[in-house]
């Protein structure tokens, strides 16, 4: 088997990650191959000190997570496939378990499990951490965030591990083409990673992940999946994408309604970005039971859409592509 670790500038939890990886595949036919992304710290330095295959891109205008993933499967050599970020760190017993549900389960093209936050400091975290609470038996899932194990042989059905030229979604773009192959995904109710993150609010995770350009990754998406037979499972993926246009149709419906009825049509312009901005937010913080973190959520809401916008009239390019790296180690 192989694990894949993607990483950049990850020298504080480098170590513990691959300490761990190579601990989980004590006694098997396995290699660790460390991803790295051009880091300007420590990490490569460390890694090389650890018995893992160490790569690194050739150009920096080619890393992203999608192309981290799919770098590490241009050189993986295992019948099992595990993905795993730099700042994770596996938990003692998870890949036995799931090589042993993969070999009774022939249909199941990848296993995951609960992803542990060590901090929650965001709503992205908050998210996670509610969700992962309720898991209390397997279930079948759309995508395995936070990574998982994945059988060789339905990777090369659908192509490819990532697309090479998403930013972000790479989980969920592989888990539309899987099931569109009527693979299944299965999350298993026991503790799979330990996770550090970002040490970040929310507001500050949001502008980070539109100054990269993550936040564009749904709409590259879309773009990729147009036409193809896994499209119903994108759009499922990026519905958040819809949810600004969604307000803003509320908005011009109730406009006409008011003009209809012979109200002036400035006002009621007004009236109705008022009526509709309120409304959701209402819901929102009813929901979330935090008016702060509603108002994050309509910014969200706004920002995607807009960075789906940027990211759609990209251009399609091959998600298999060879990417351009050296072998370190």
């Amino acid at each position: 088997m192989s694990i894949i670790v993607k990483a950049l500038n990850e020298e504080k939890h480098i170590a513990a990650c691959l300490e761990s990886a190579l601990q989980e595949v004590q006694g098997v036919d396995a290699e660790v191959i460390l991803v790295d992304s051009l880091s300007t710290d420590r990490t490569v330095e460390i890694a090389r000190g650890l018995p893992v295959r160490v790569v690194q891109f050739v150009s920096s205008s080619d890393r992203n997570c999608g192309a981290a993933l799919q770098l590490g499967y241009q050189y993986a050599r295992g019948d099992y496939i595990y993905v795993l970020d730099g700042d994770m760190t596996l938990v003692p017993g998870f890949i036995r378990a799931a090589m042993d549900y993969l070999d009774g389960h022939p249909d199941v093209a990848g296993v995951g499990g609960k992803l542990v936050d060590s901090q929650v400091l965001n709503l992205a975290d908050k998210l996670r951490v509610a969700y992962y609470d309720t898991l209390s038996e397997e279930q079948d899932v759309a995508v395995l965030g936070g990574g998982g194990l994945y059988r060789r042989v339905a990777i090369e059905q659908v192509g490819y591990l990532a697309n090479r030229w998403l930013p972000a979604f790479e989980e969920a773009e592989l888990g539309a083409r899987l099931l569109a192959k009527r693979w299944r995904l299965v999350r298993l109710p026991r503790p799979a990673v330990t996770h550090s993150g970002h040490n970040e609010n929310s507001y500050q995770l949001l502008m980070r992940l539109w100054r990269i350009g993550r936040i564009e990754a749904s709409g590259t998406l879309l773009r990729a999946a147009f036409g193809r037979d896994w499209s119903r499972q994108a759009l499922r993926a990026c519905w958040f994408v819809f949810a600004a246009p969604v307000i803003y149709l509320a908005v011009l419906l109730l406009t006409g309604i008011g003009v209809r009825l012979g109200a002036p049509p400035v006002p009621t312009l007004l009236a109705s970005l008022l009526a509709t901005w309120g409304g959701a937010w209402a819901l929102l913080a009813w929901r979330k039971k935090e008016g702060r973190e509603a108002l994050l959520s309509l910014l969200a809401w706004h920002l995607y859409t807009a960075g789906a916008l940027r990211g759609f009239v990209r251009r399609v390019r091959d998600p298999g592509e060879p990417i351009a790296a050296r072998v370190l180690k």
